[in-house]
């Protein structure tokens, strides 16, 4: 199954916390945030075996390996690879070829062994993944797909109760309206404000200054994501100069850098995927 968050980082990773903390009877989660795996092939397989090996690695296996031993085992496993996405950018290691993707489409003949992939604002299908080196399709062949439903009102109000049990209701609706964006909720925004109140000091008898005080550290939100942003769009731009010489889009994406980082800095990814169809359209011409 390929699970698709709405938002950037955060969603994902409390989706997996969630799946772990589930606890599911006789089965087994194993999770590769390819985010930080994307650089090693080597440390991708080193993390899943150290997940269900209790003795000492003499010698990393290949893949097949790990995903056959799984299978022989008594007990089911669930193999979650959060950010799958991330194996769009530039530096993905190059032992991560279209073998990689075919041992993970083979998983759909086992028993045992379950796959779910995690990306970010769309479903992987039509992604240009960097496979050895080069930016194509995979072999990974997923049907079914499903949208993580955005934060409800009532879920955000039953984390920040789990989180700040001395806040009574009304700092709790600020917290919440400061929350929301539109007709929905940001749980990155969620965390973030959640982690300034631990390690504040402050008390918020004074409801003024508790506004006051939740305004700040929004800024201070949009400012962070906005650097991301910055970090993100030039990634992106990084990548076109790989490519330009083959499709002559560098002055393109060069022109709508600032673009691209208020469309990250939303994030709204949309436009990203719209370059992502064009080049997949300079590729067949």
């Amino acid at each position: 199954m390929n699970v698709v968050v709405p938002k950037v980082g955060e969603d994902a990773d409390r989706f997996v916390k969630d799946i772990r903390q589930c606890e599911l009877p006789e089965i087994s989660v194993l999770v590769a945030n390819m985010r930080f795996c994307r650089g090693s092939y080597q440390q991708f397989l080193l993390d899943l075996w150290q997940q269900y090996q209790q003795q000492p690695l003499q010698e990393v296996p290949d893949l097949y390996q790990v995903l056959w031993d799984l299978e022989q085992a008594e007990e089911k496993f669930i193999i979650v690879l959060n950010h799958l996405d991330a194996m769009c950018a530039d530096d993905v290691d190059v032992q991560f070829d279209q073998d990689f993707y075919i041992h993970l489409n083979s998983l759909k003949n086992y028993r045992h062994v379950a796959l779910l992939i995690i990306t970010k604002g769309t479903s992987y299908h039509g992604m240009s993944f960097n496979i050895a080196g080069e930016f194509k399709t995979s072999k990974l062949d997923i049907q079914e797909v499903e949208d993580l439903p955005a934060l409800t009102g009532d879920e955000v109000r039953y984390e920040l109760r789990s989180r700040h049990p001395e806040l009574d209701d009304v700092p709790i609706s600020h917290l919440m309206a400061q929350i929301q964006q539109g007709e929905s909720y940001d749980y990155g925004l969620l965390d973030y404000l959640s982690r300034q109140l631990k390690h504040s000091t402050q008390s918020w008898d004074d409801m003024s200054r508790f506004i006051r005080q939740l305004k700040s550290w929004y800024k201070q939100y949009k400012r962070l994501q906005s650097k991301q942003a910055g970090y993100h769009a030039k990634k992106i731009v990084g990548g076109a100069d790989k490519i330009s010489s083959i499709f002559k889009v560098k002055a393109f994406f060069n022109e709508m850098f600032l673009v691209l980082k208020v469309v990250l800095a939303d994030p709204i990814l949309a436009l990203i995927e719209l370059f992502k169809a064009w080049l997949n359209k300079k590729r067949k011409d």
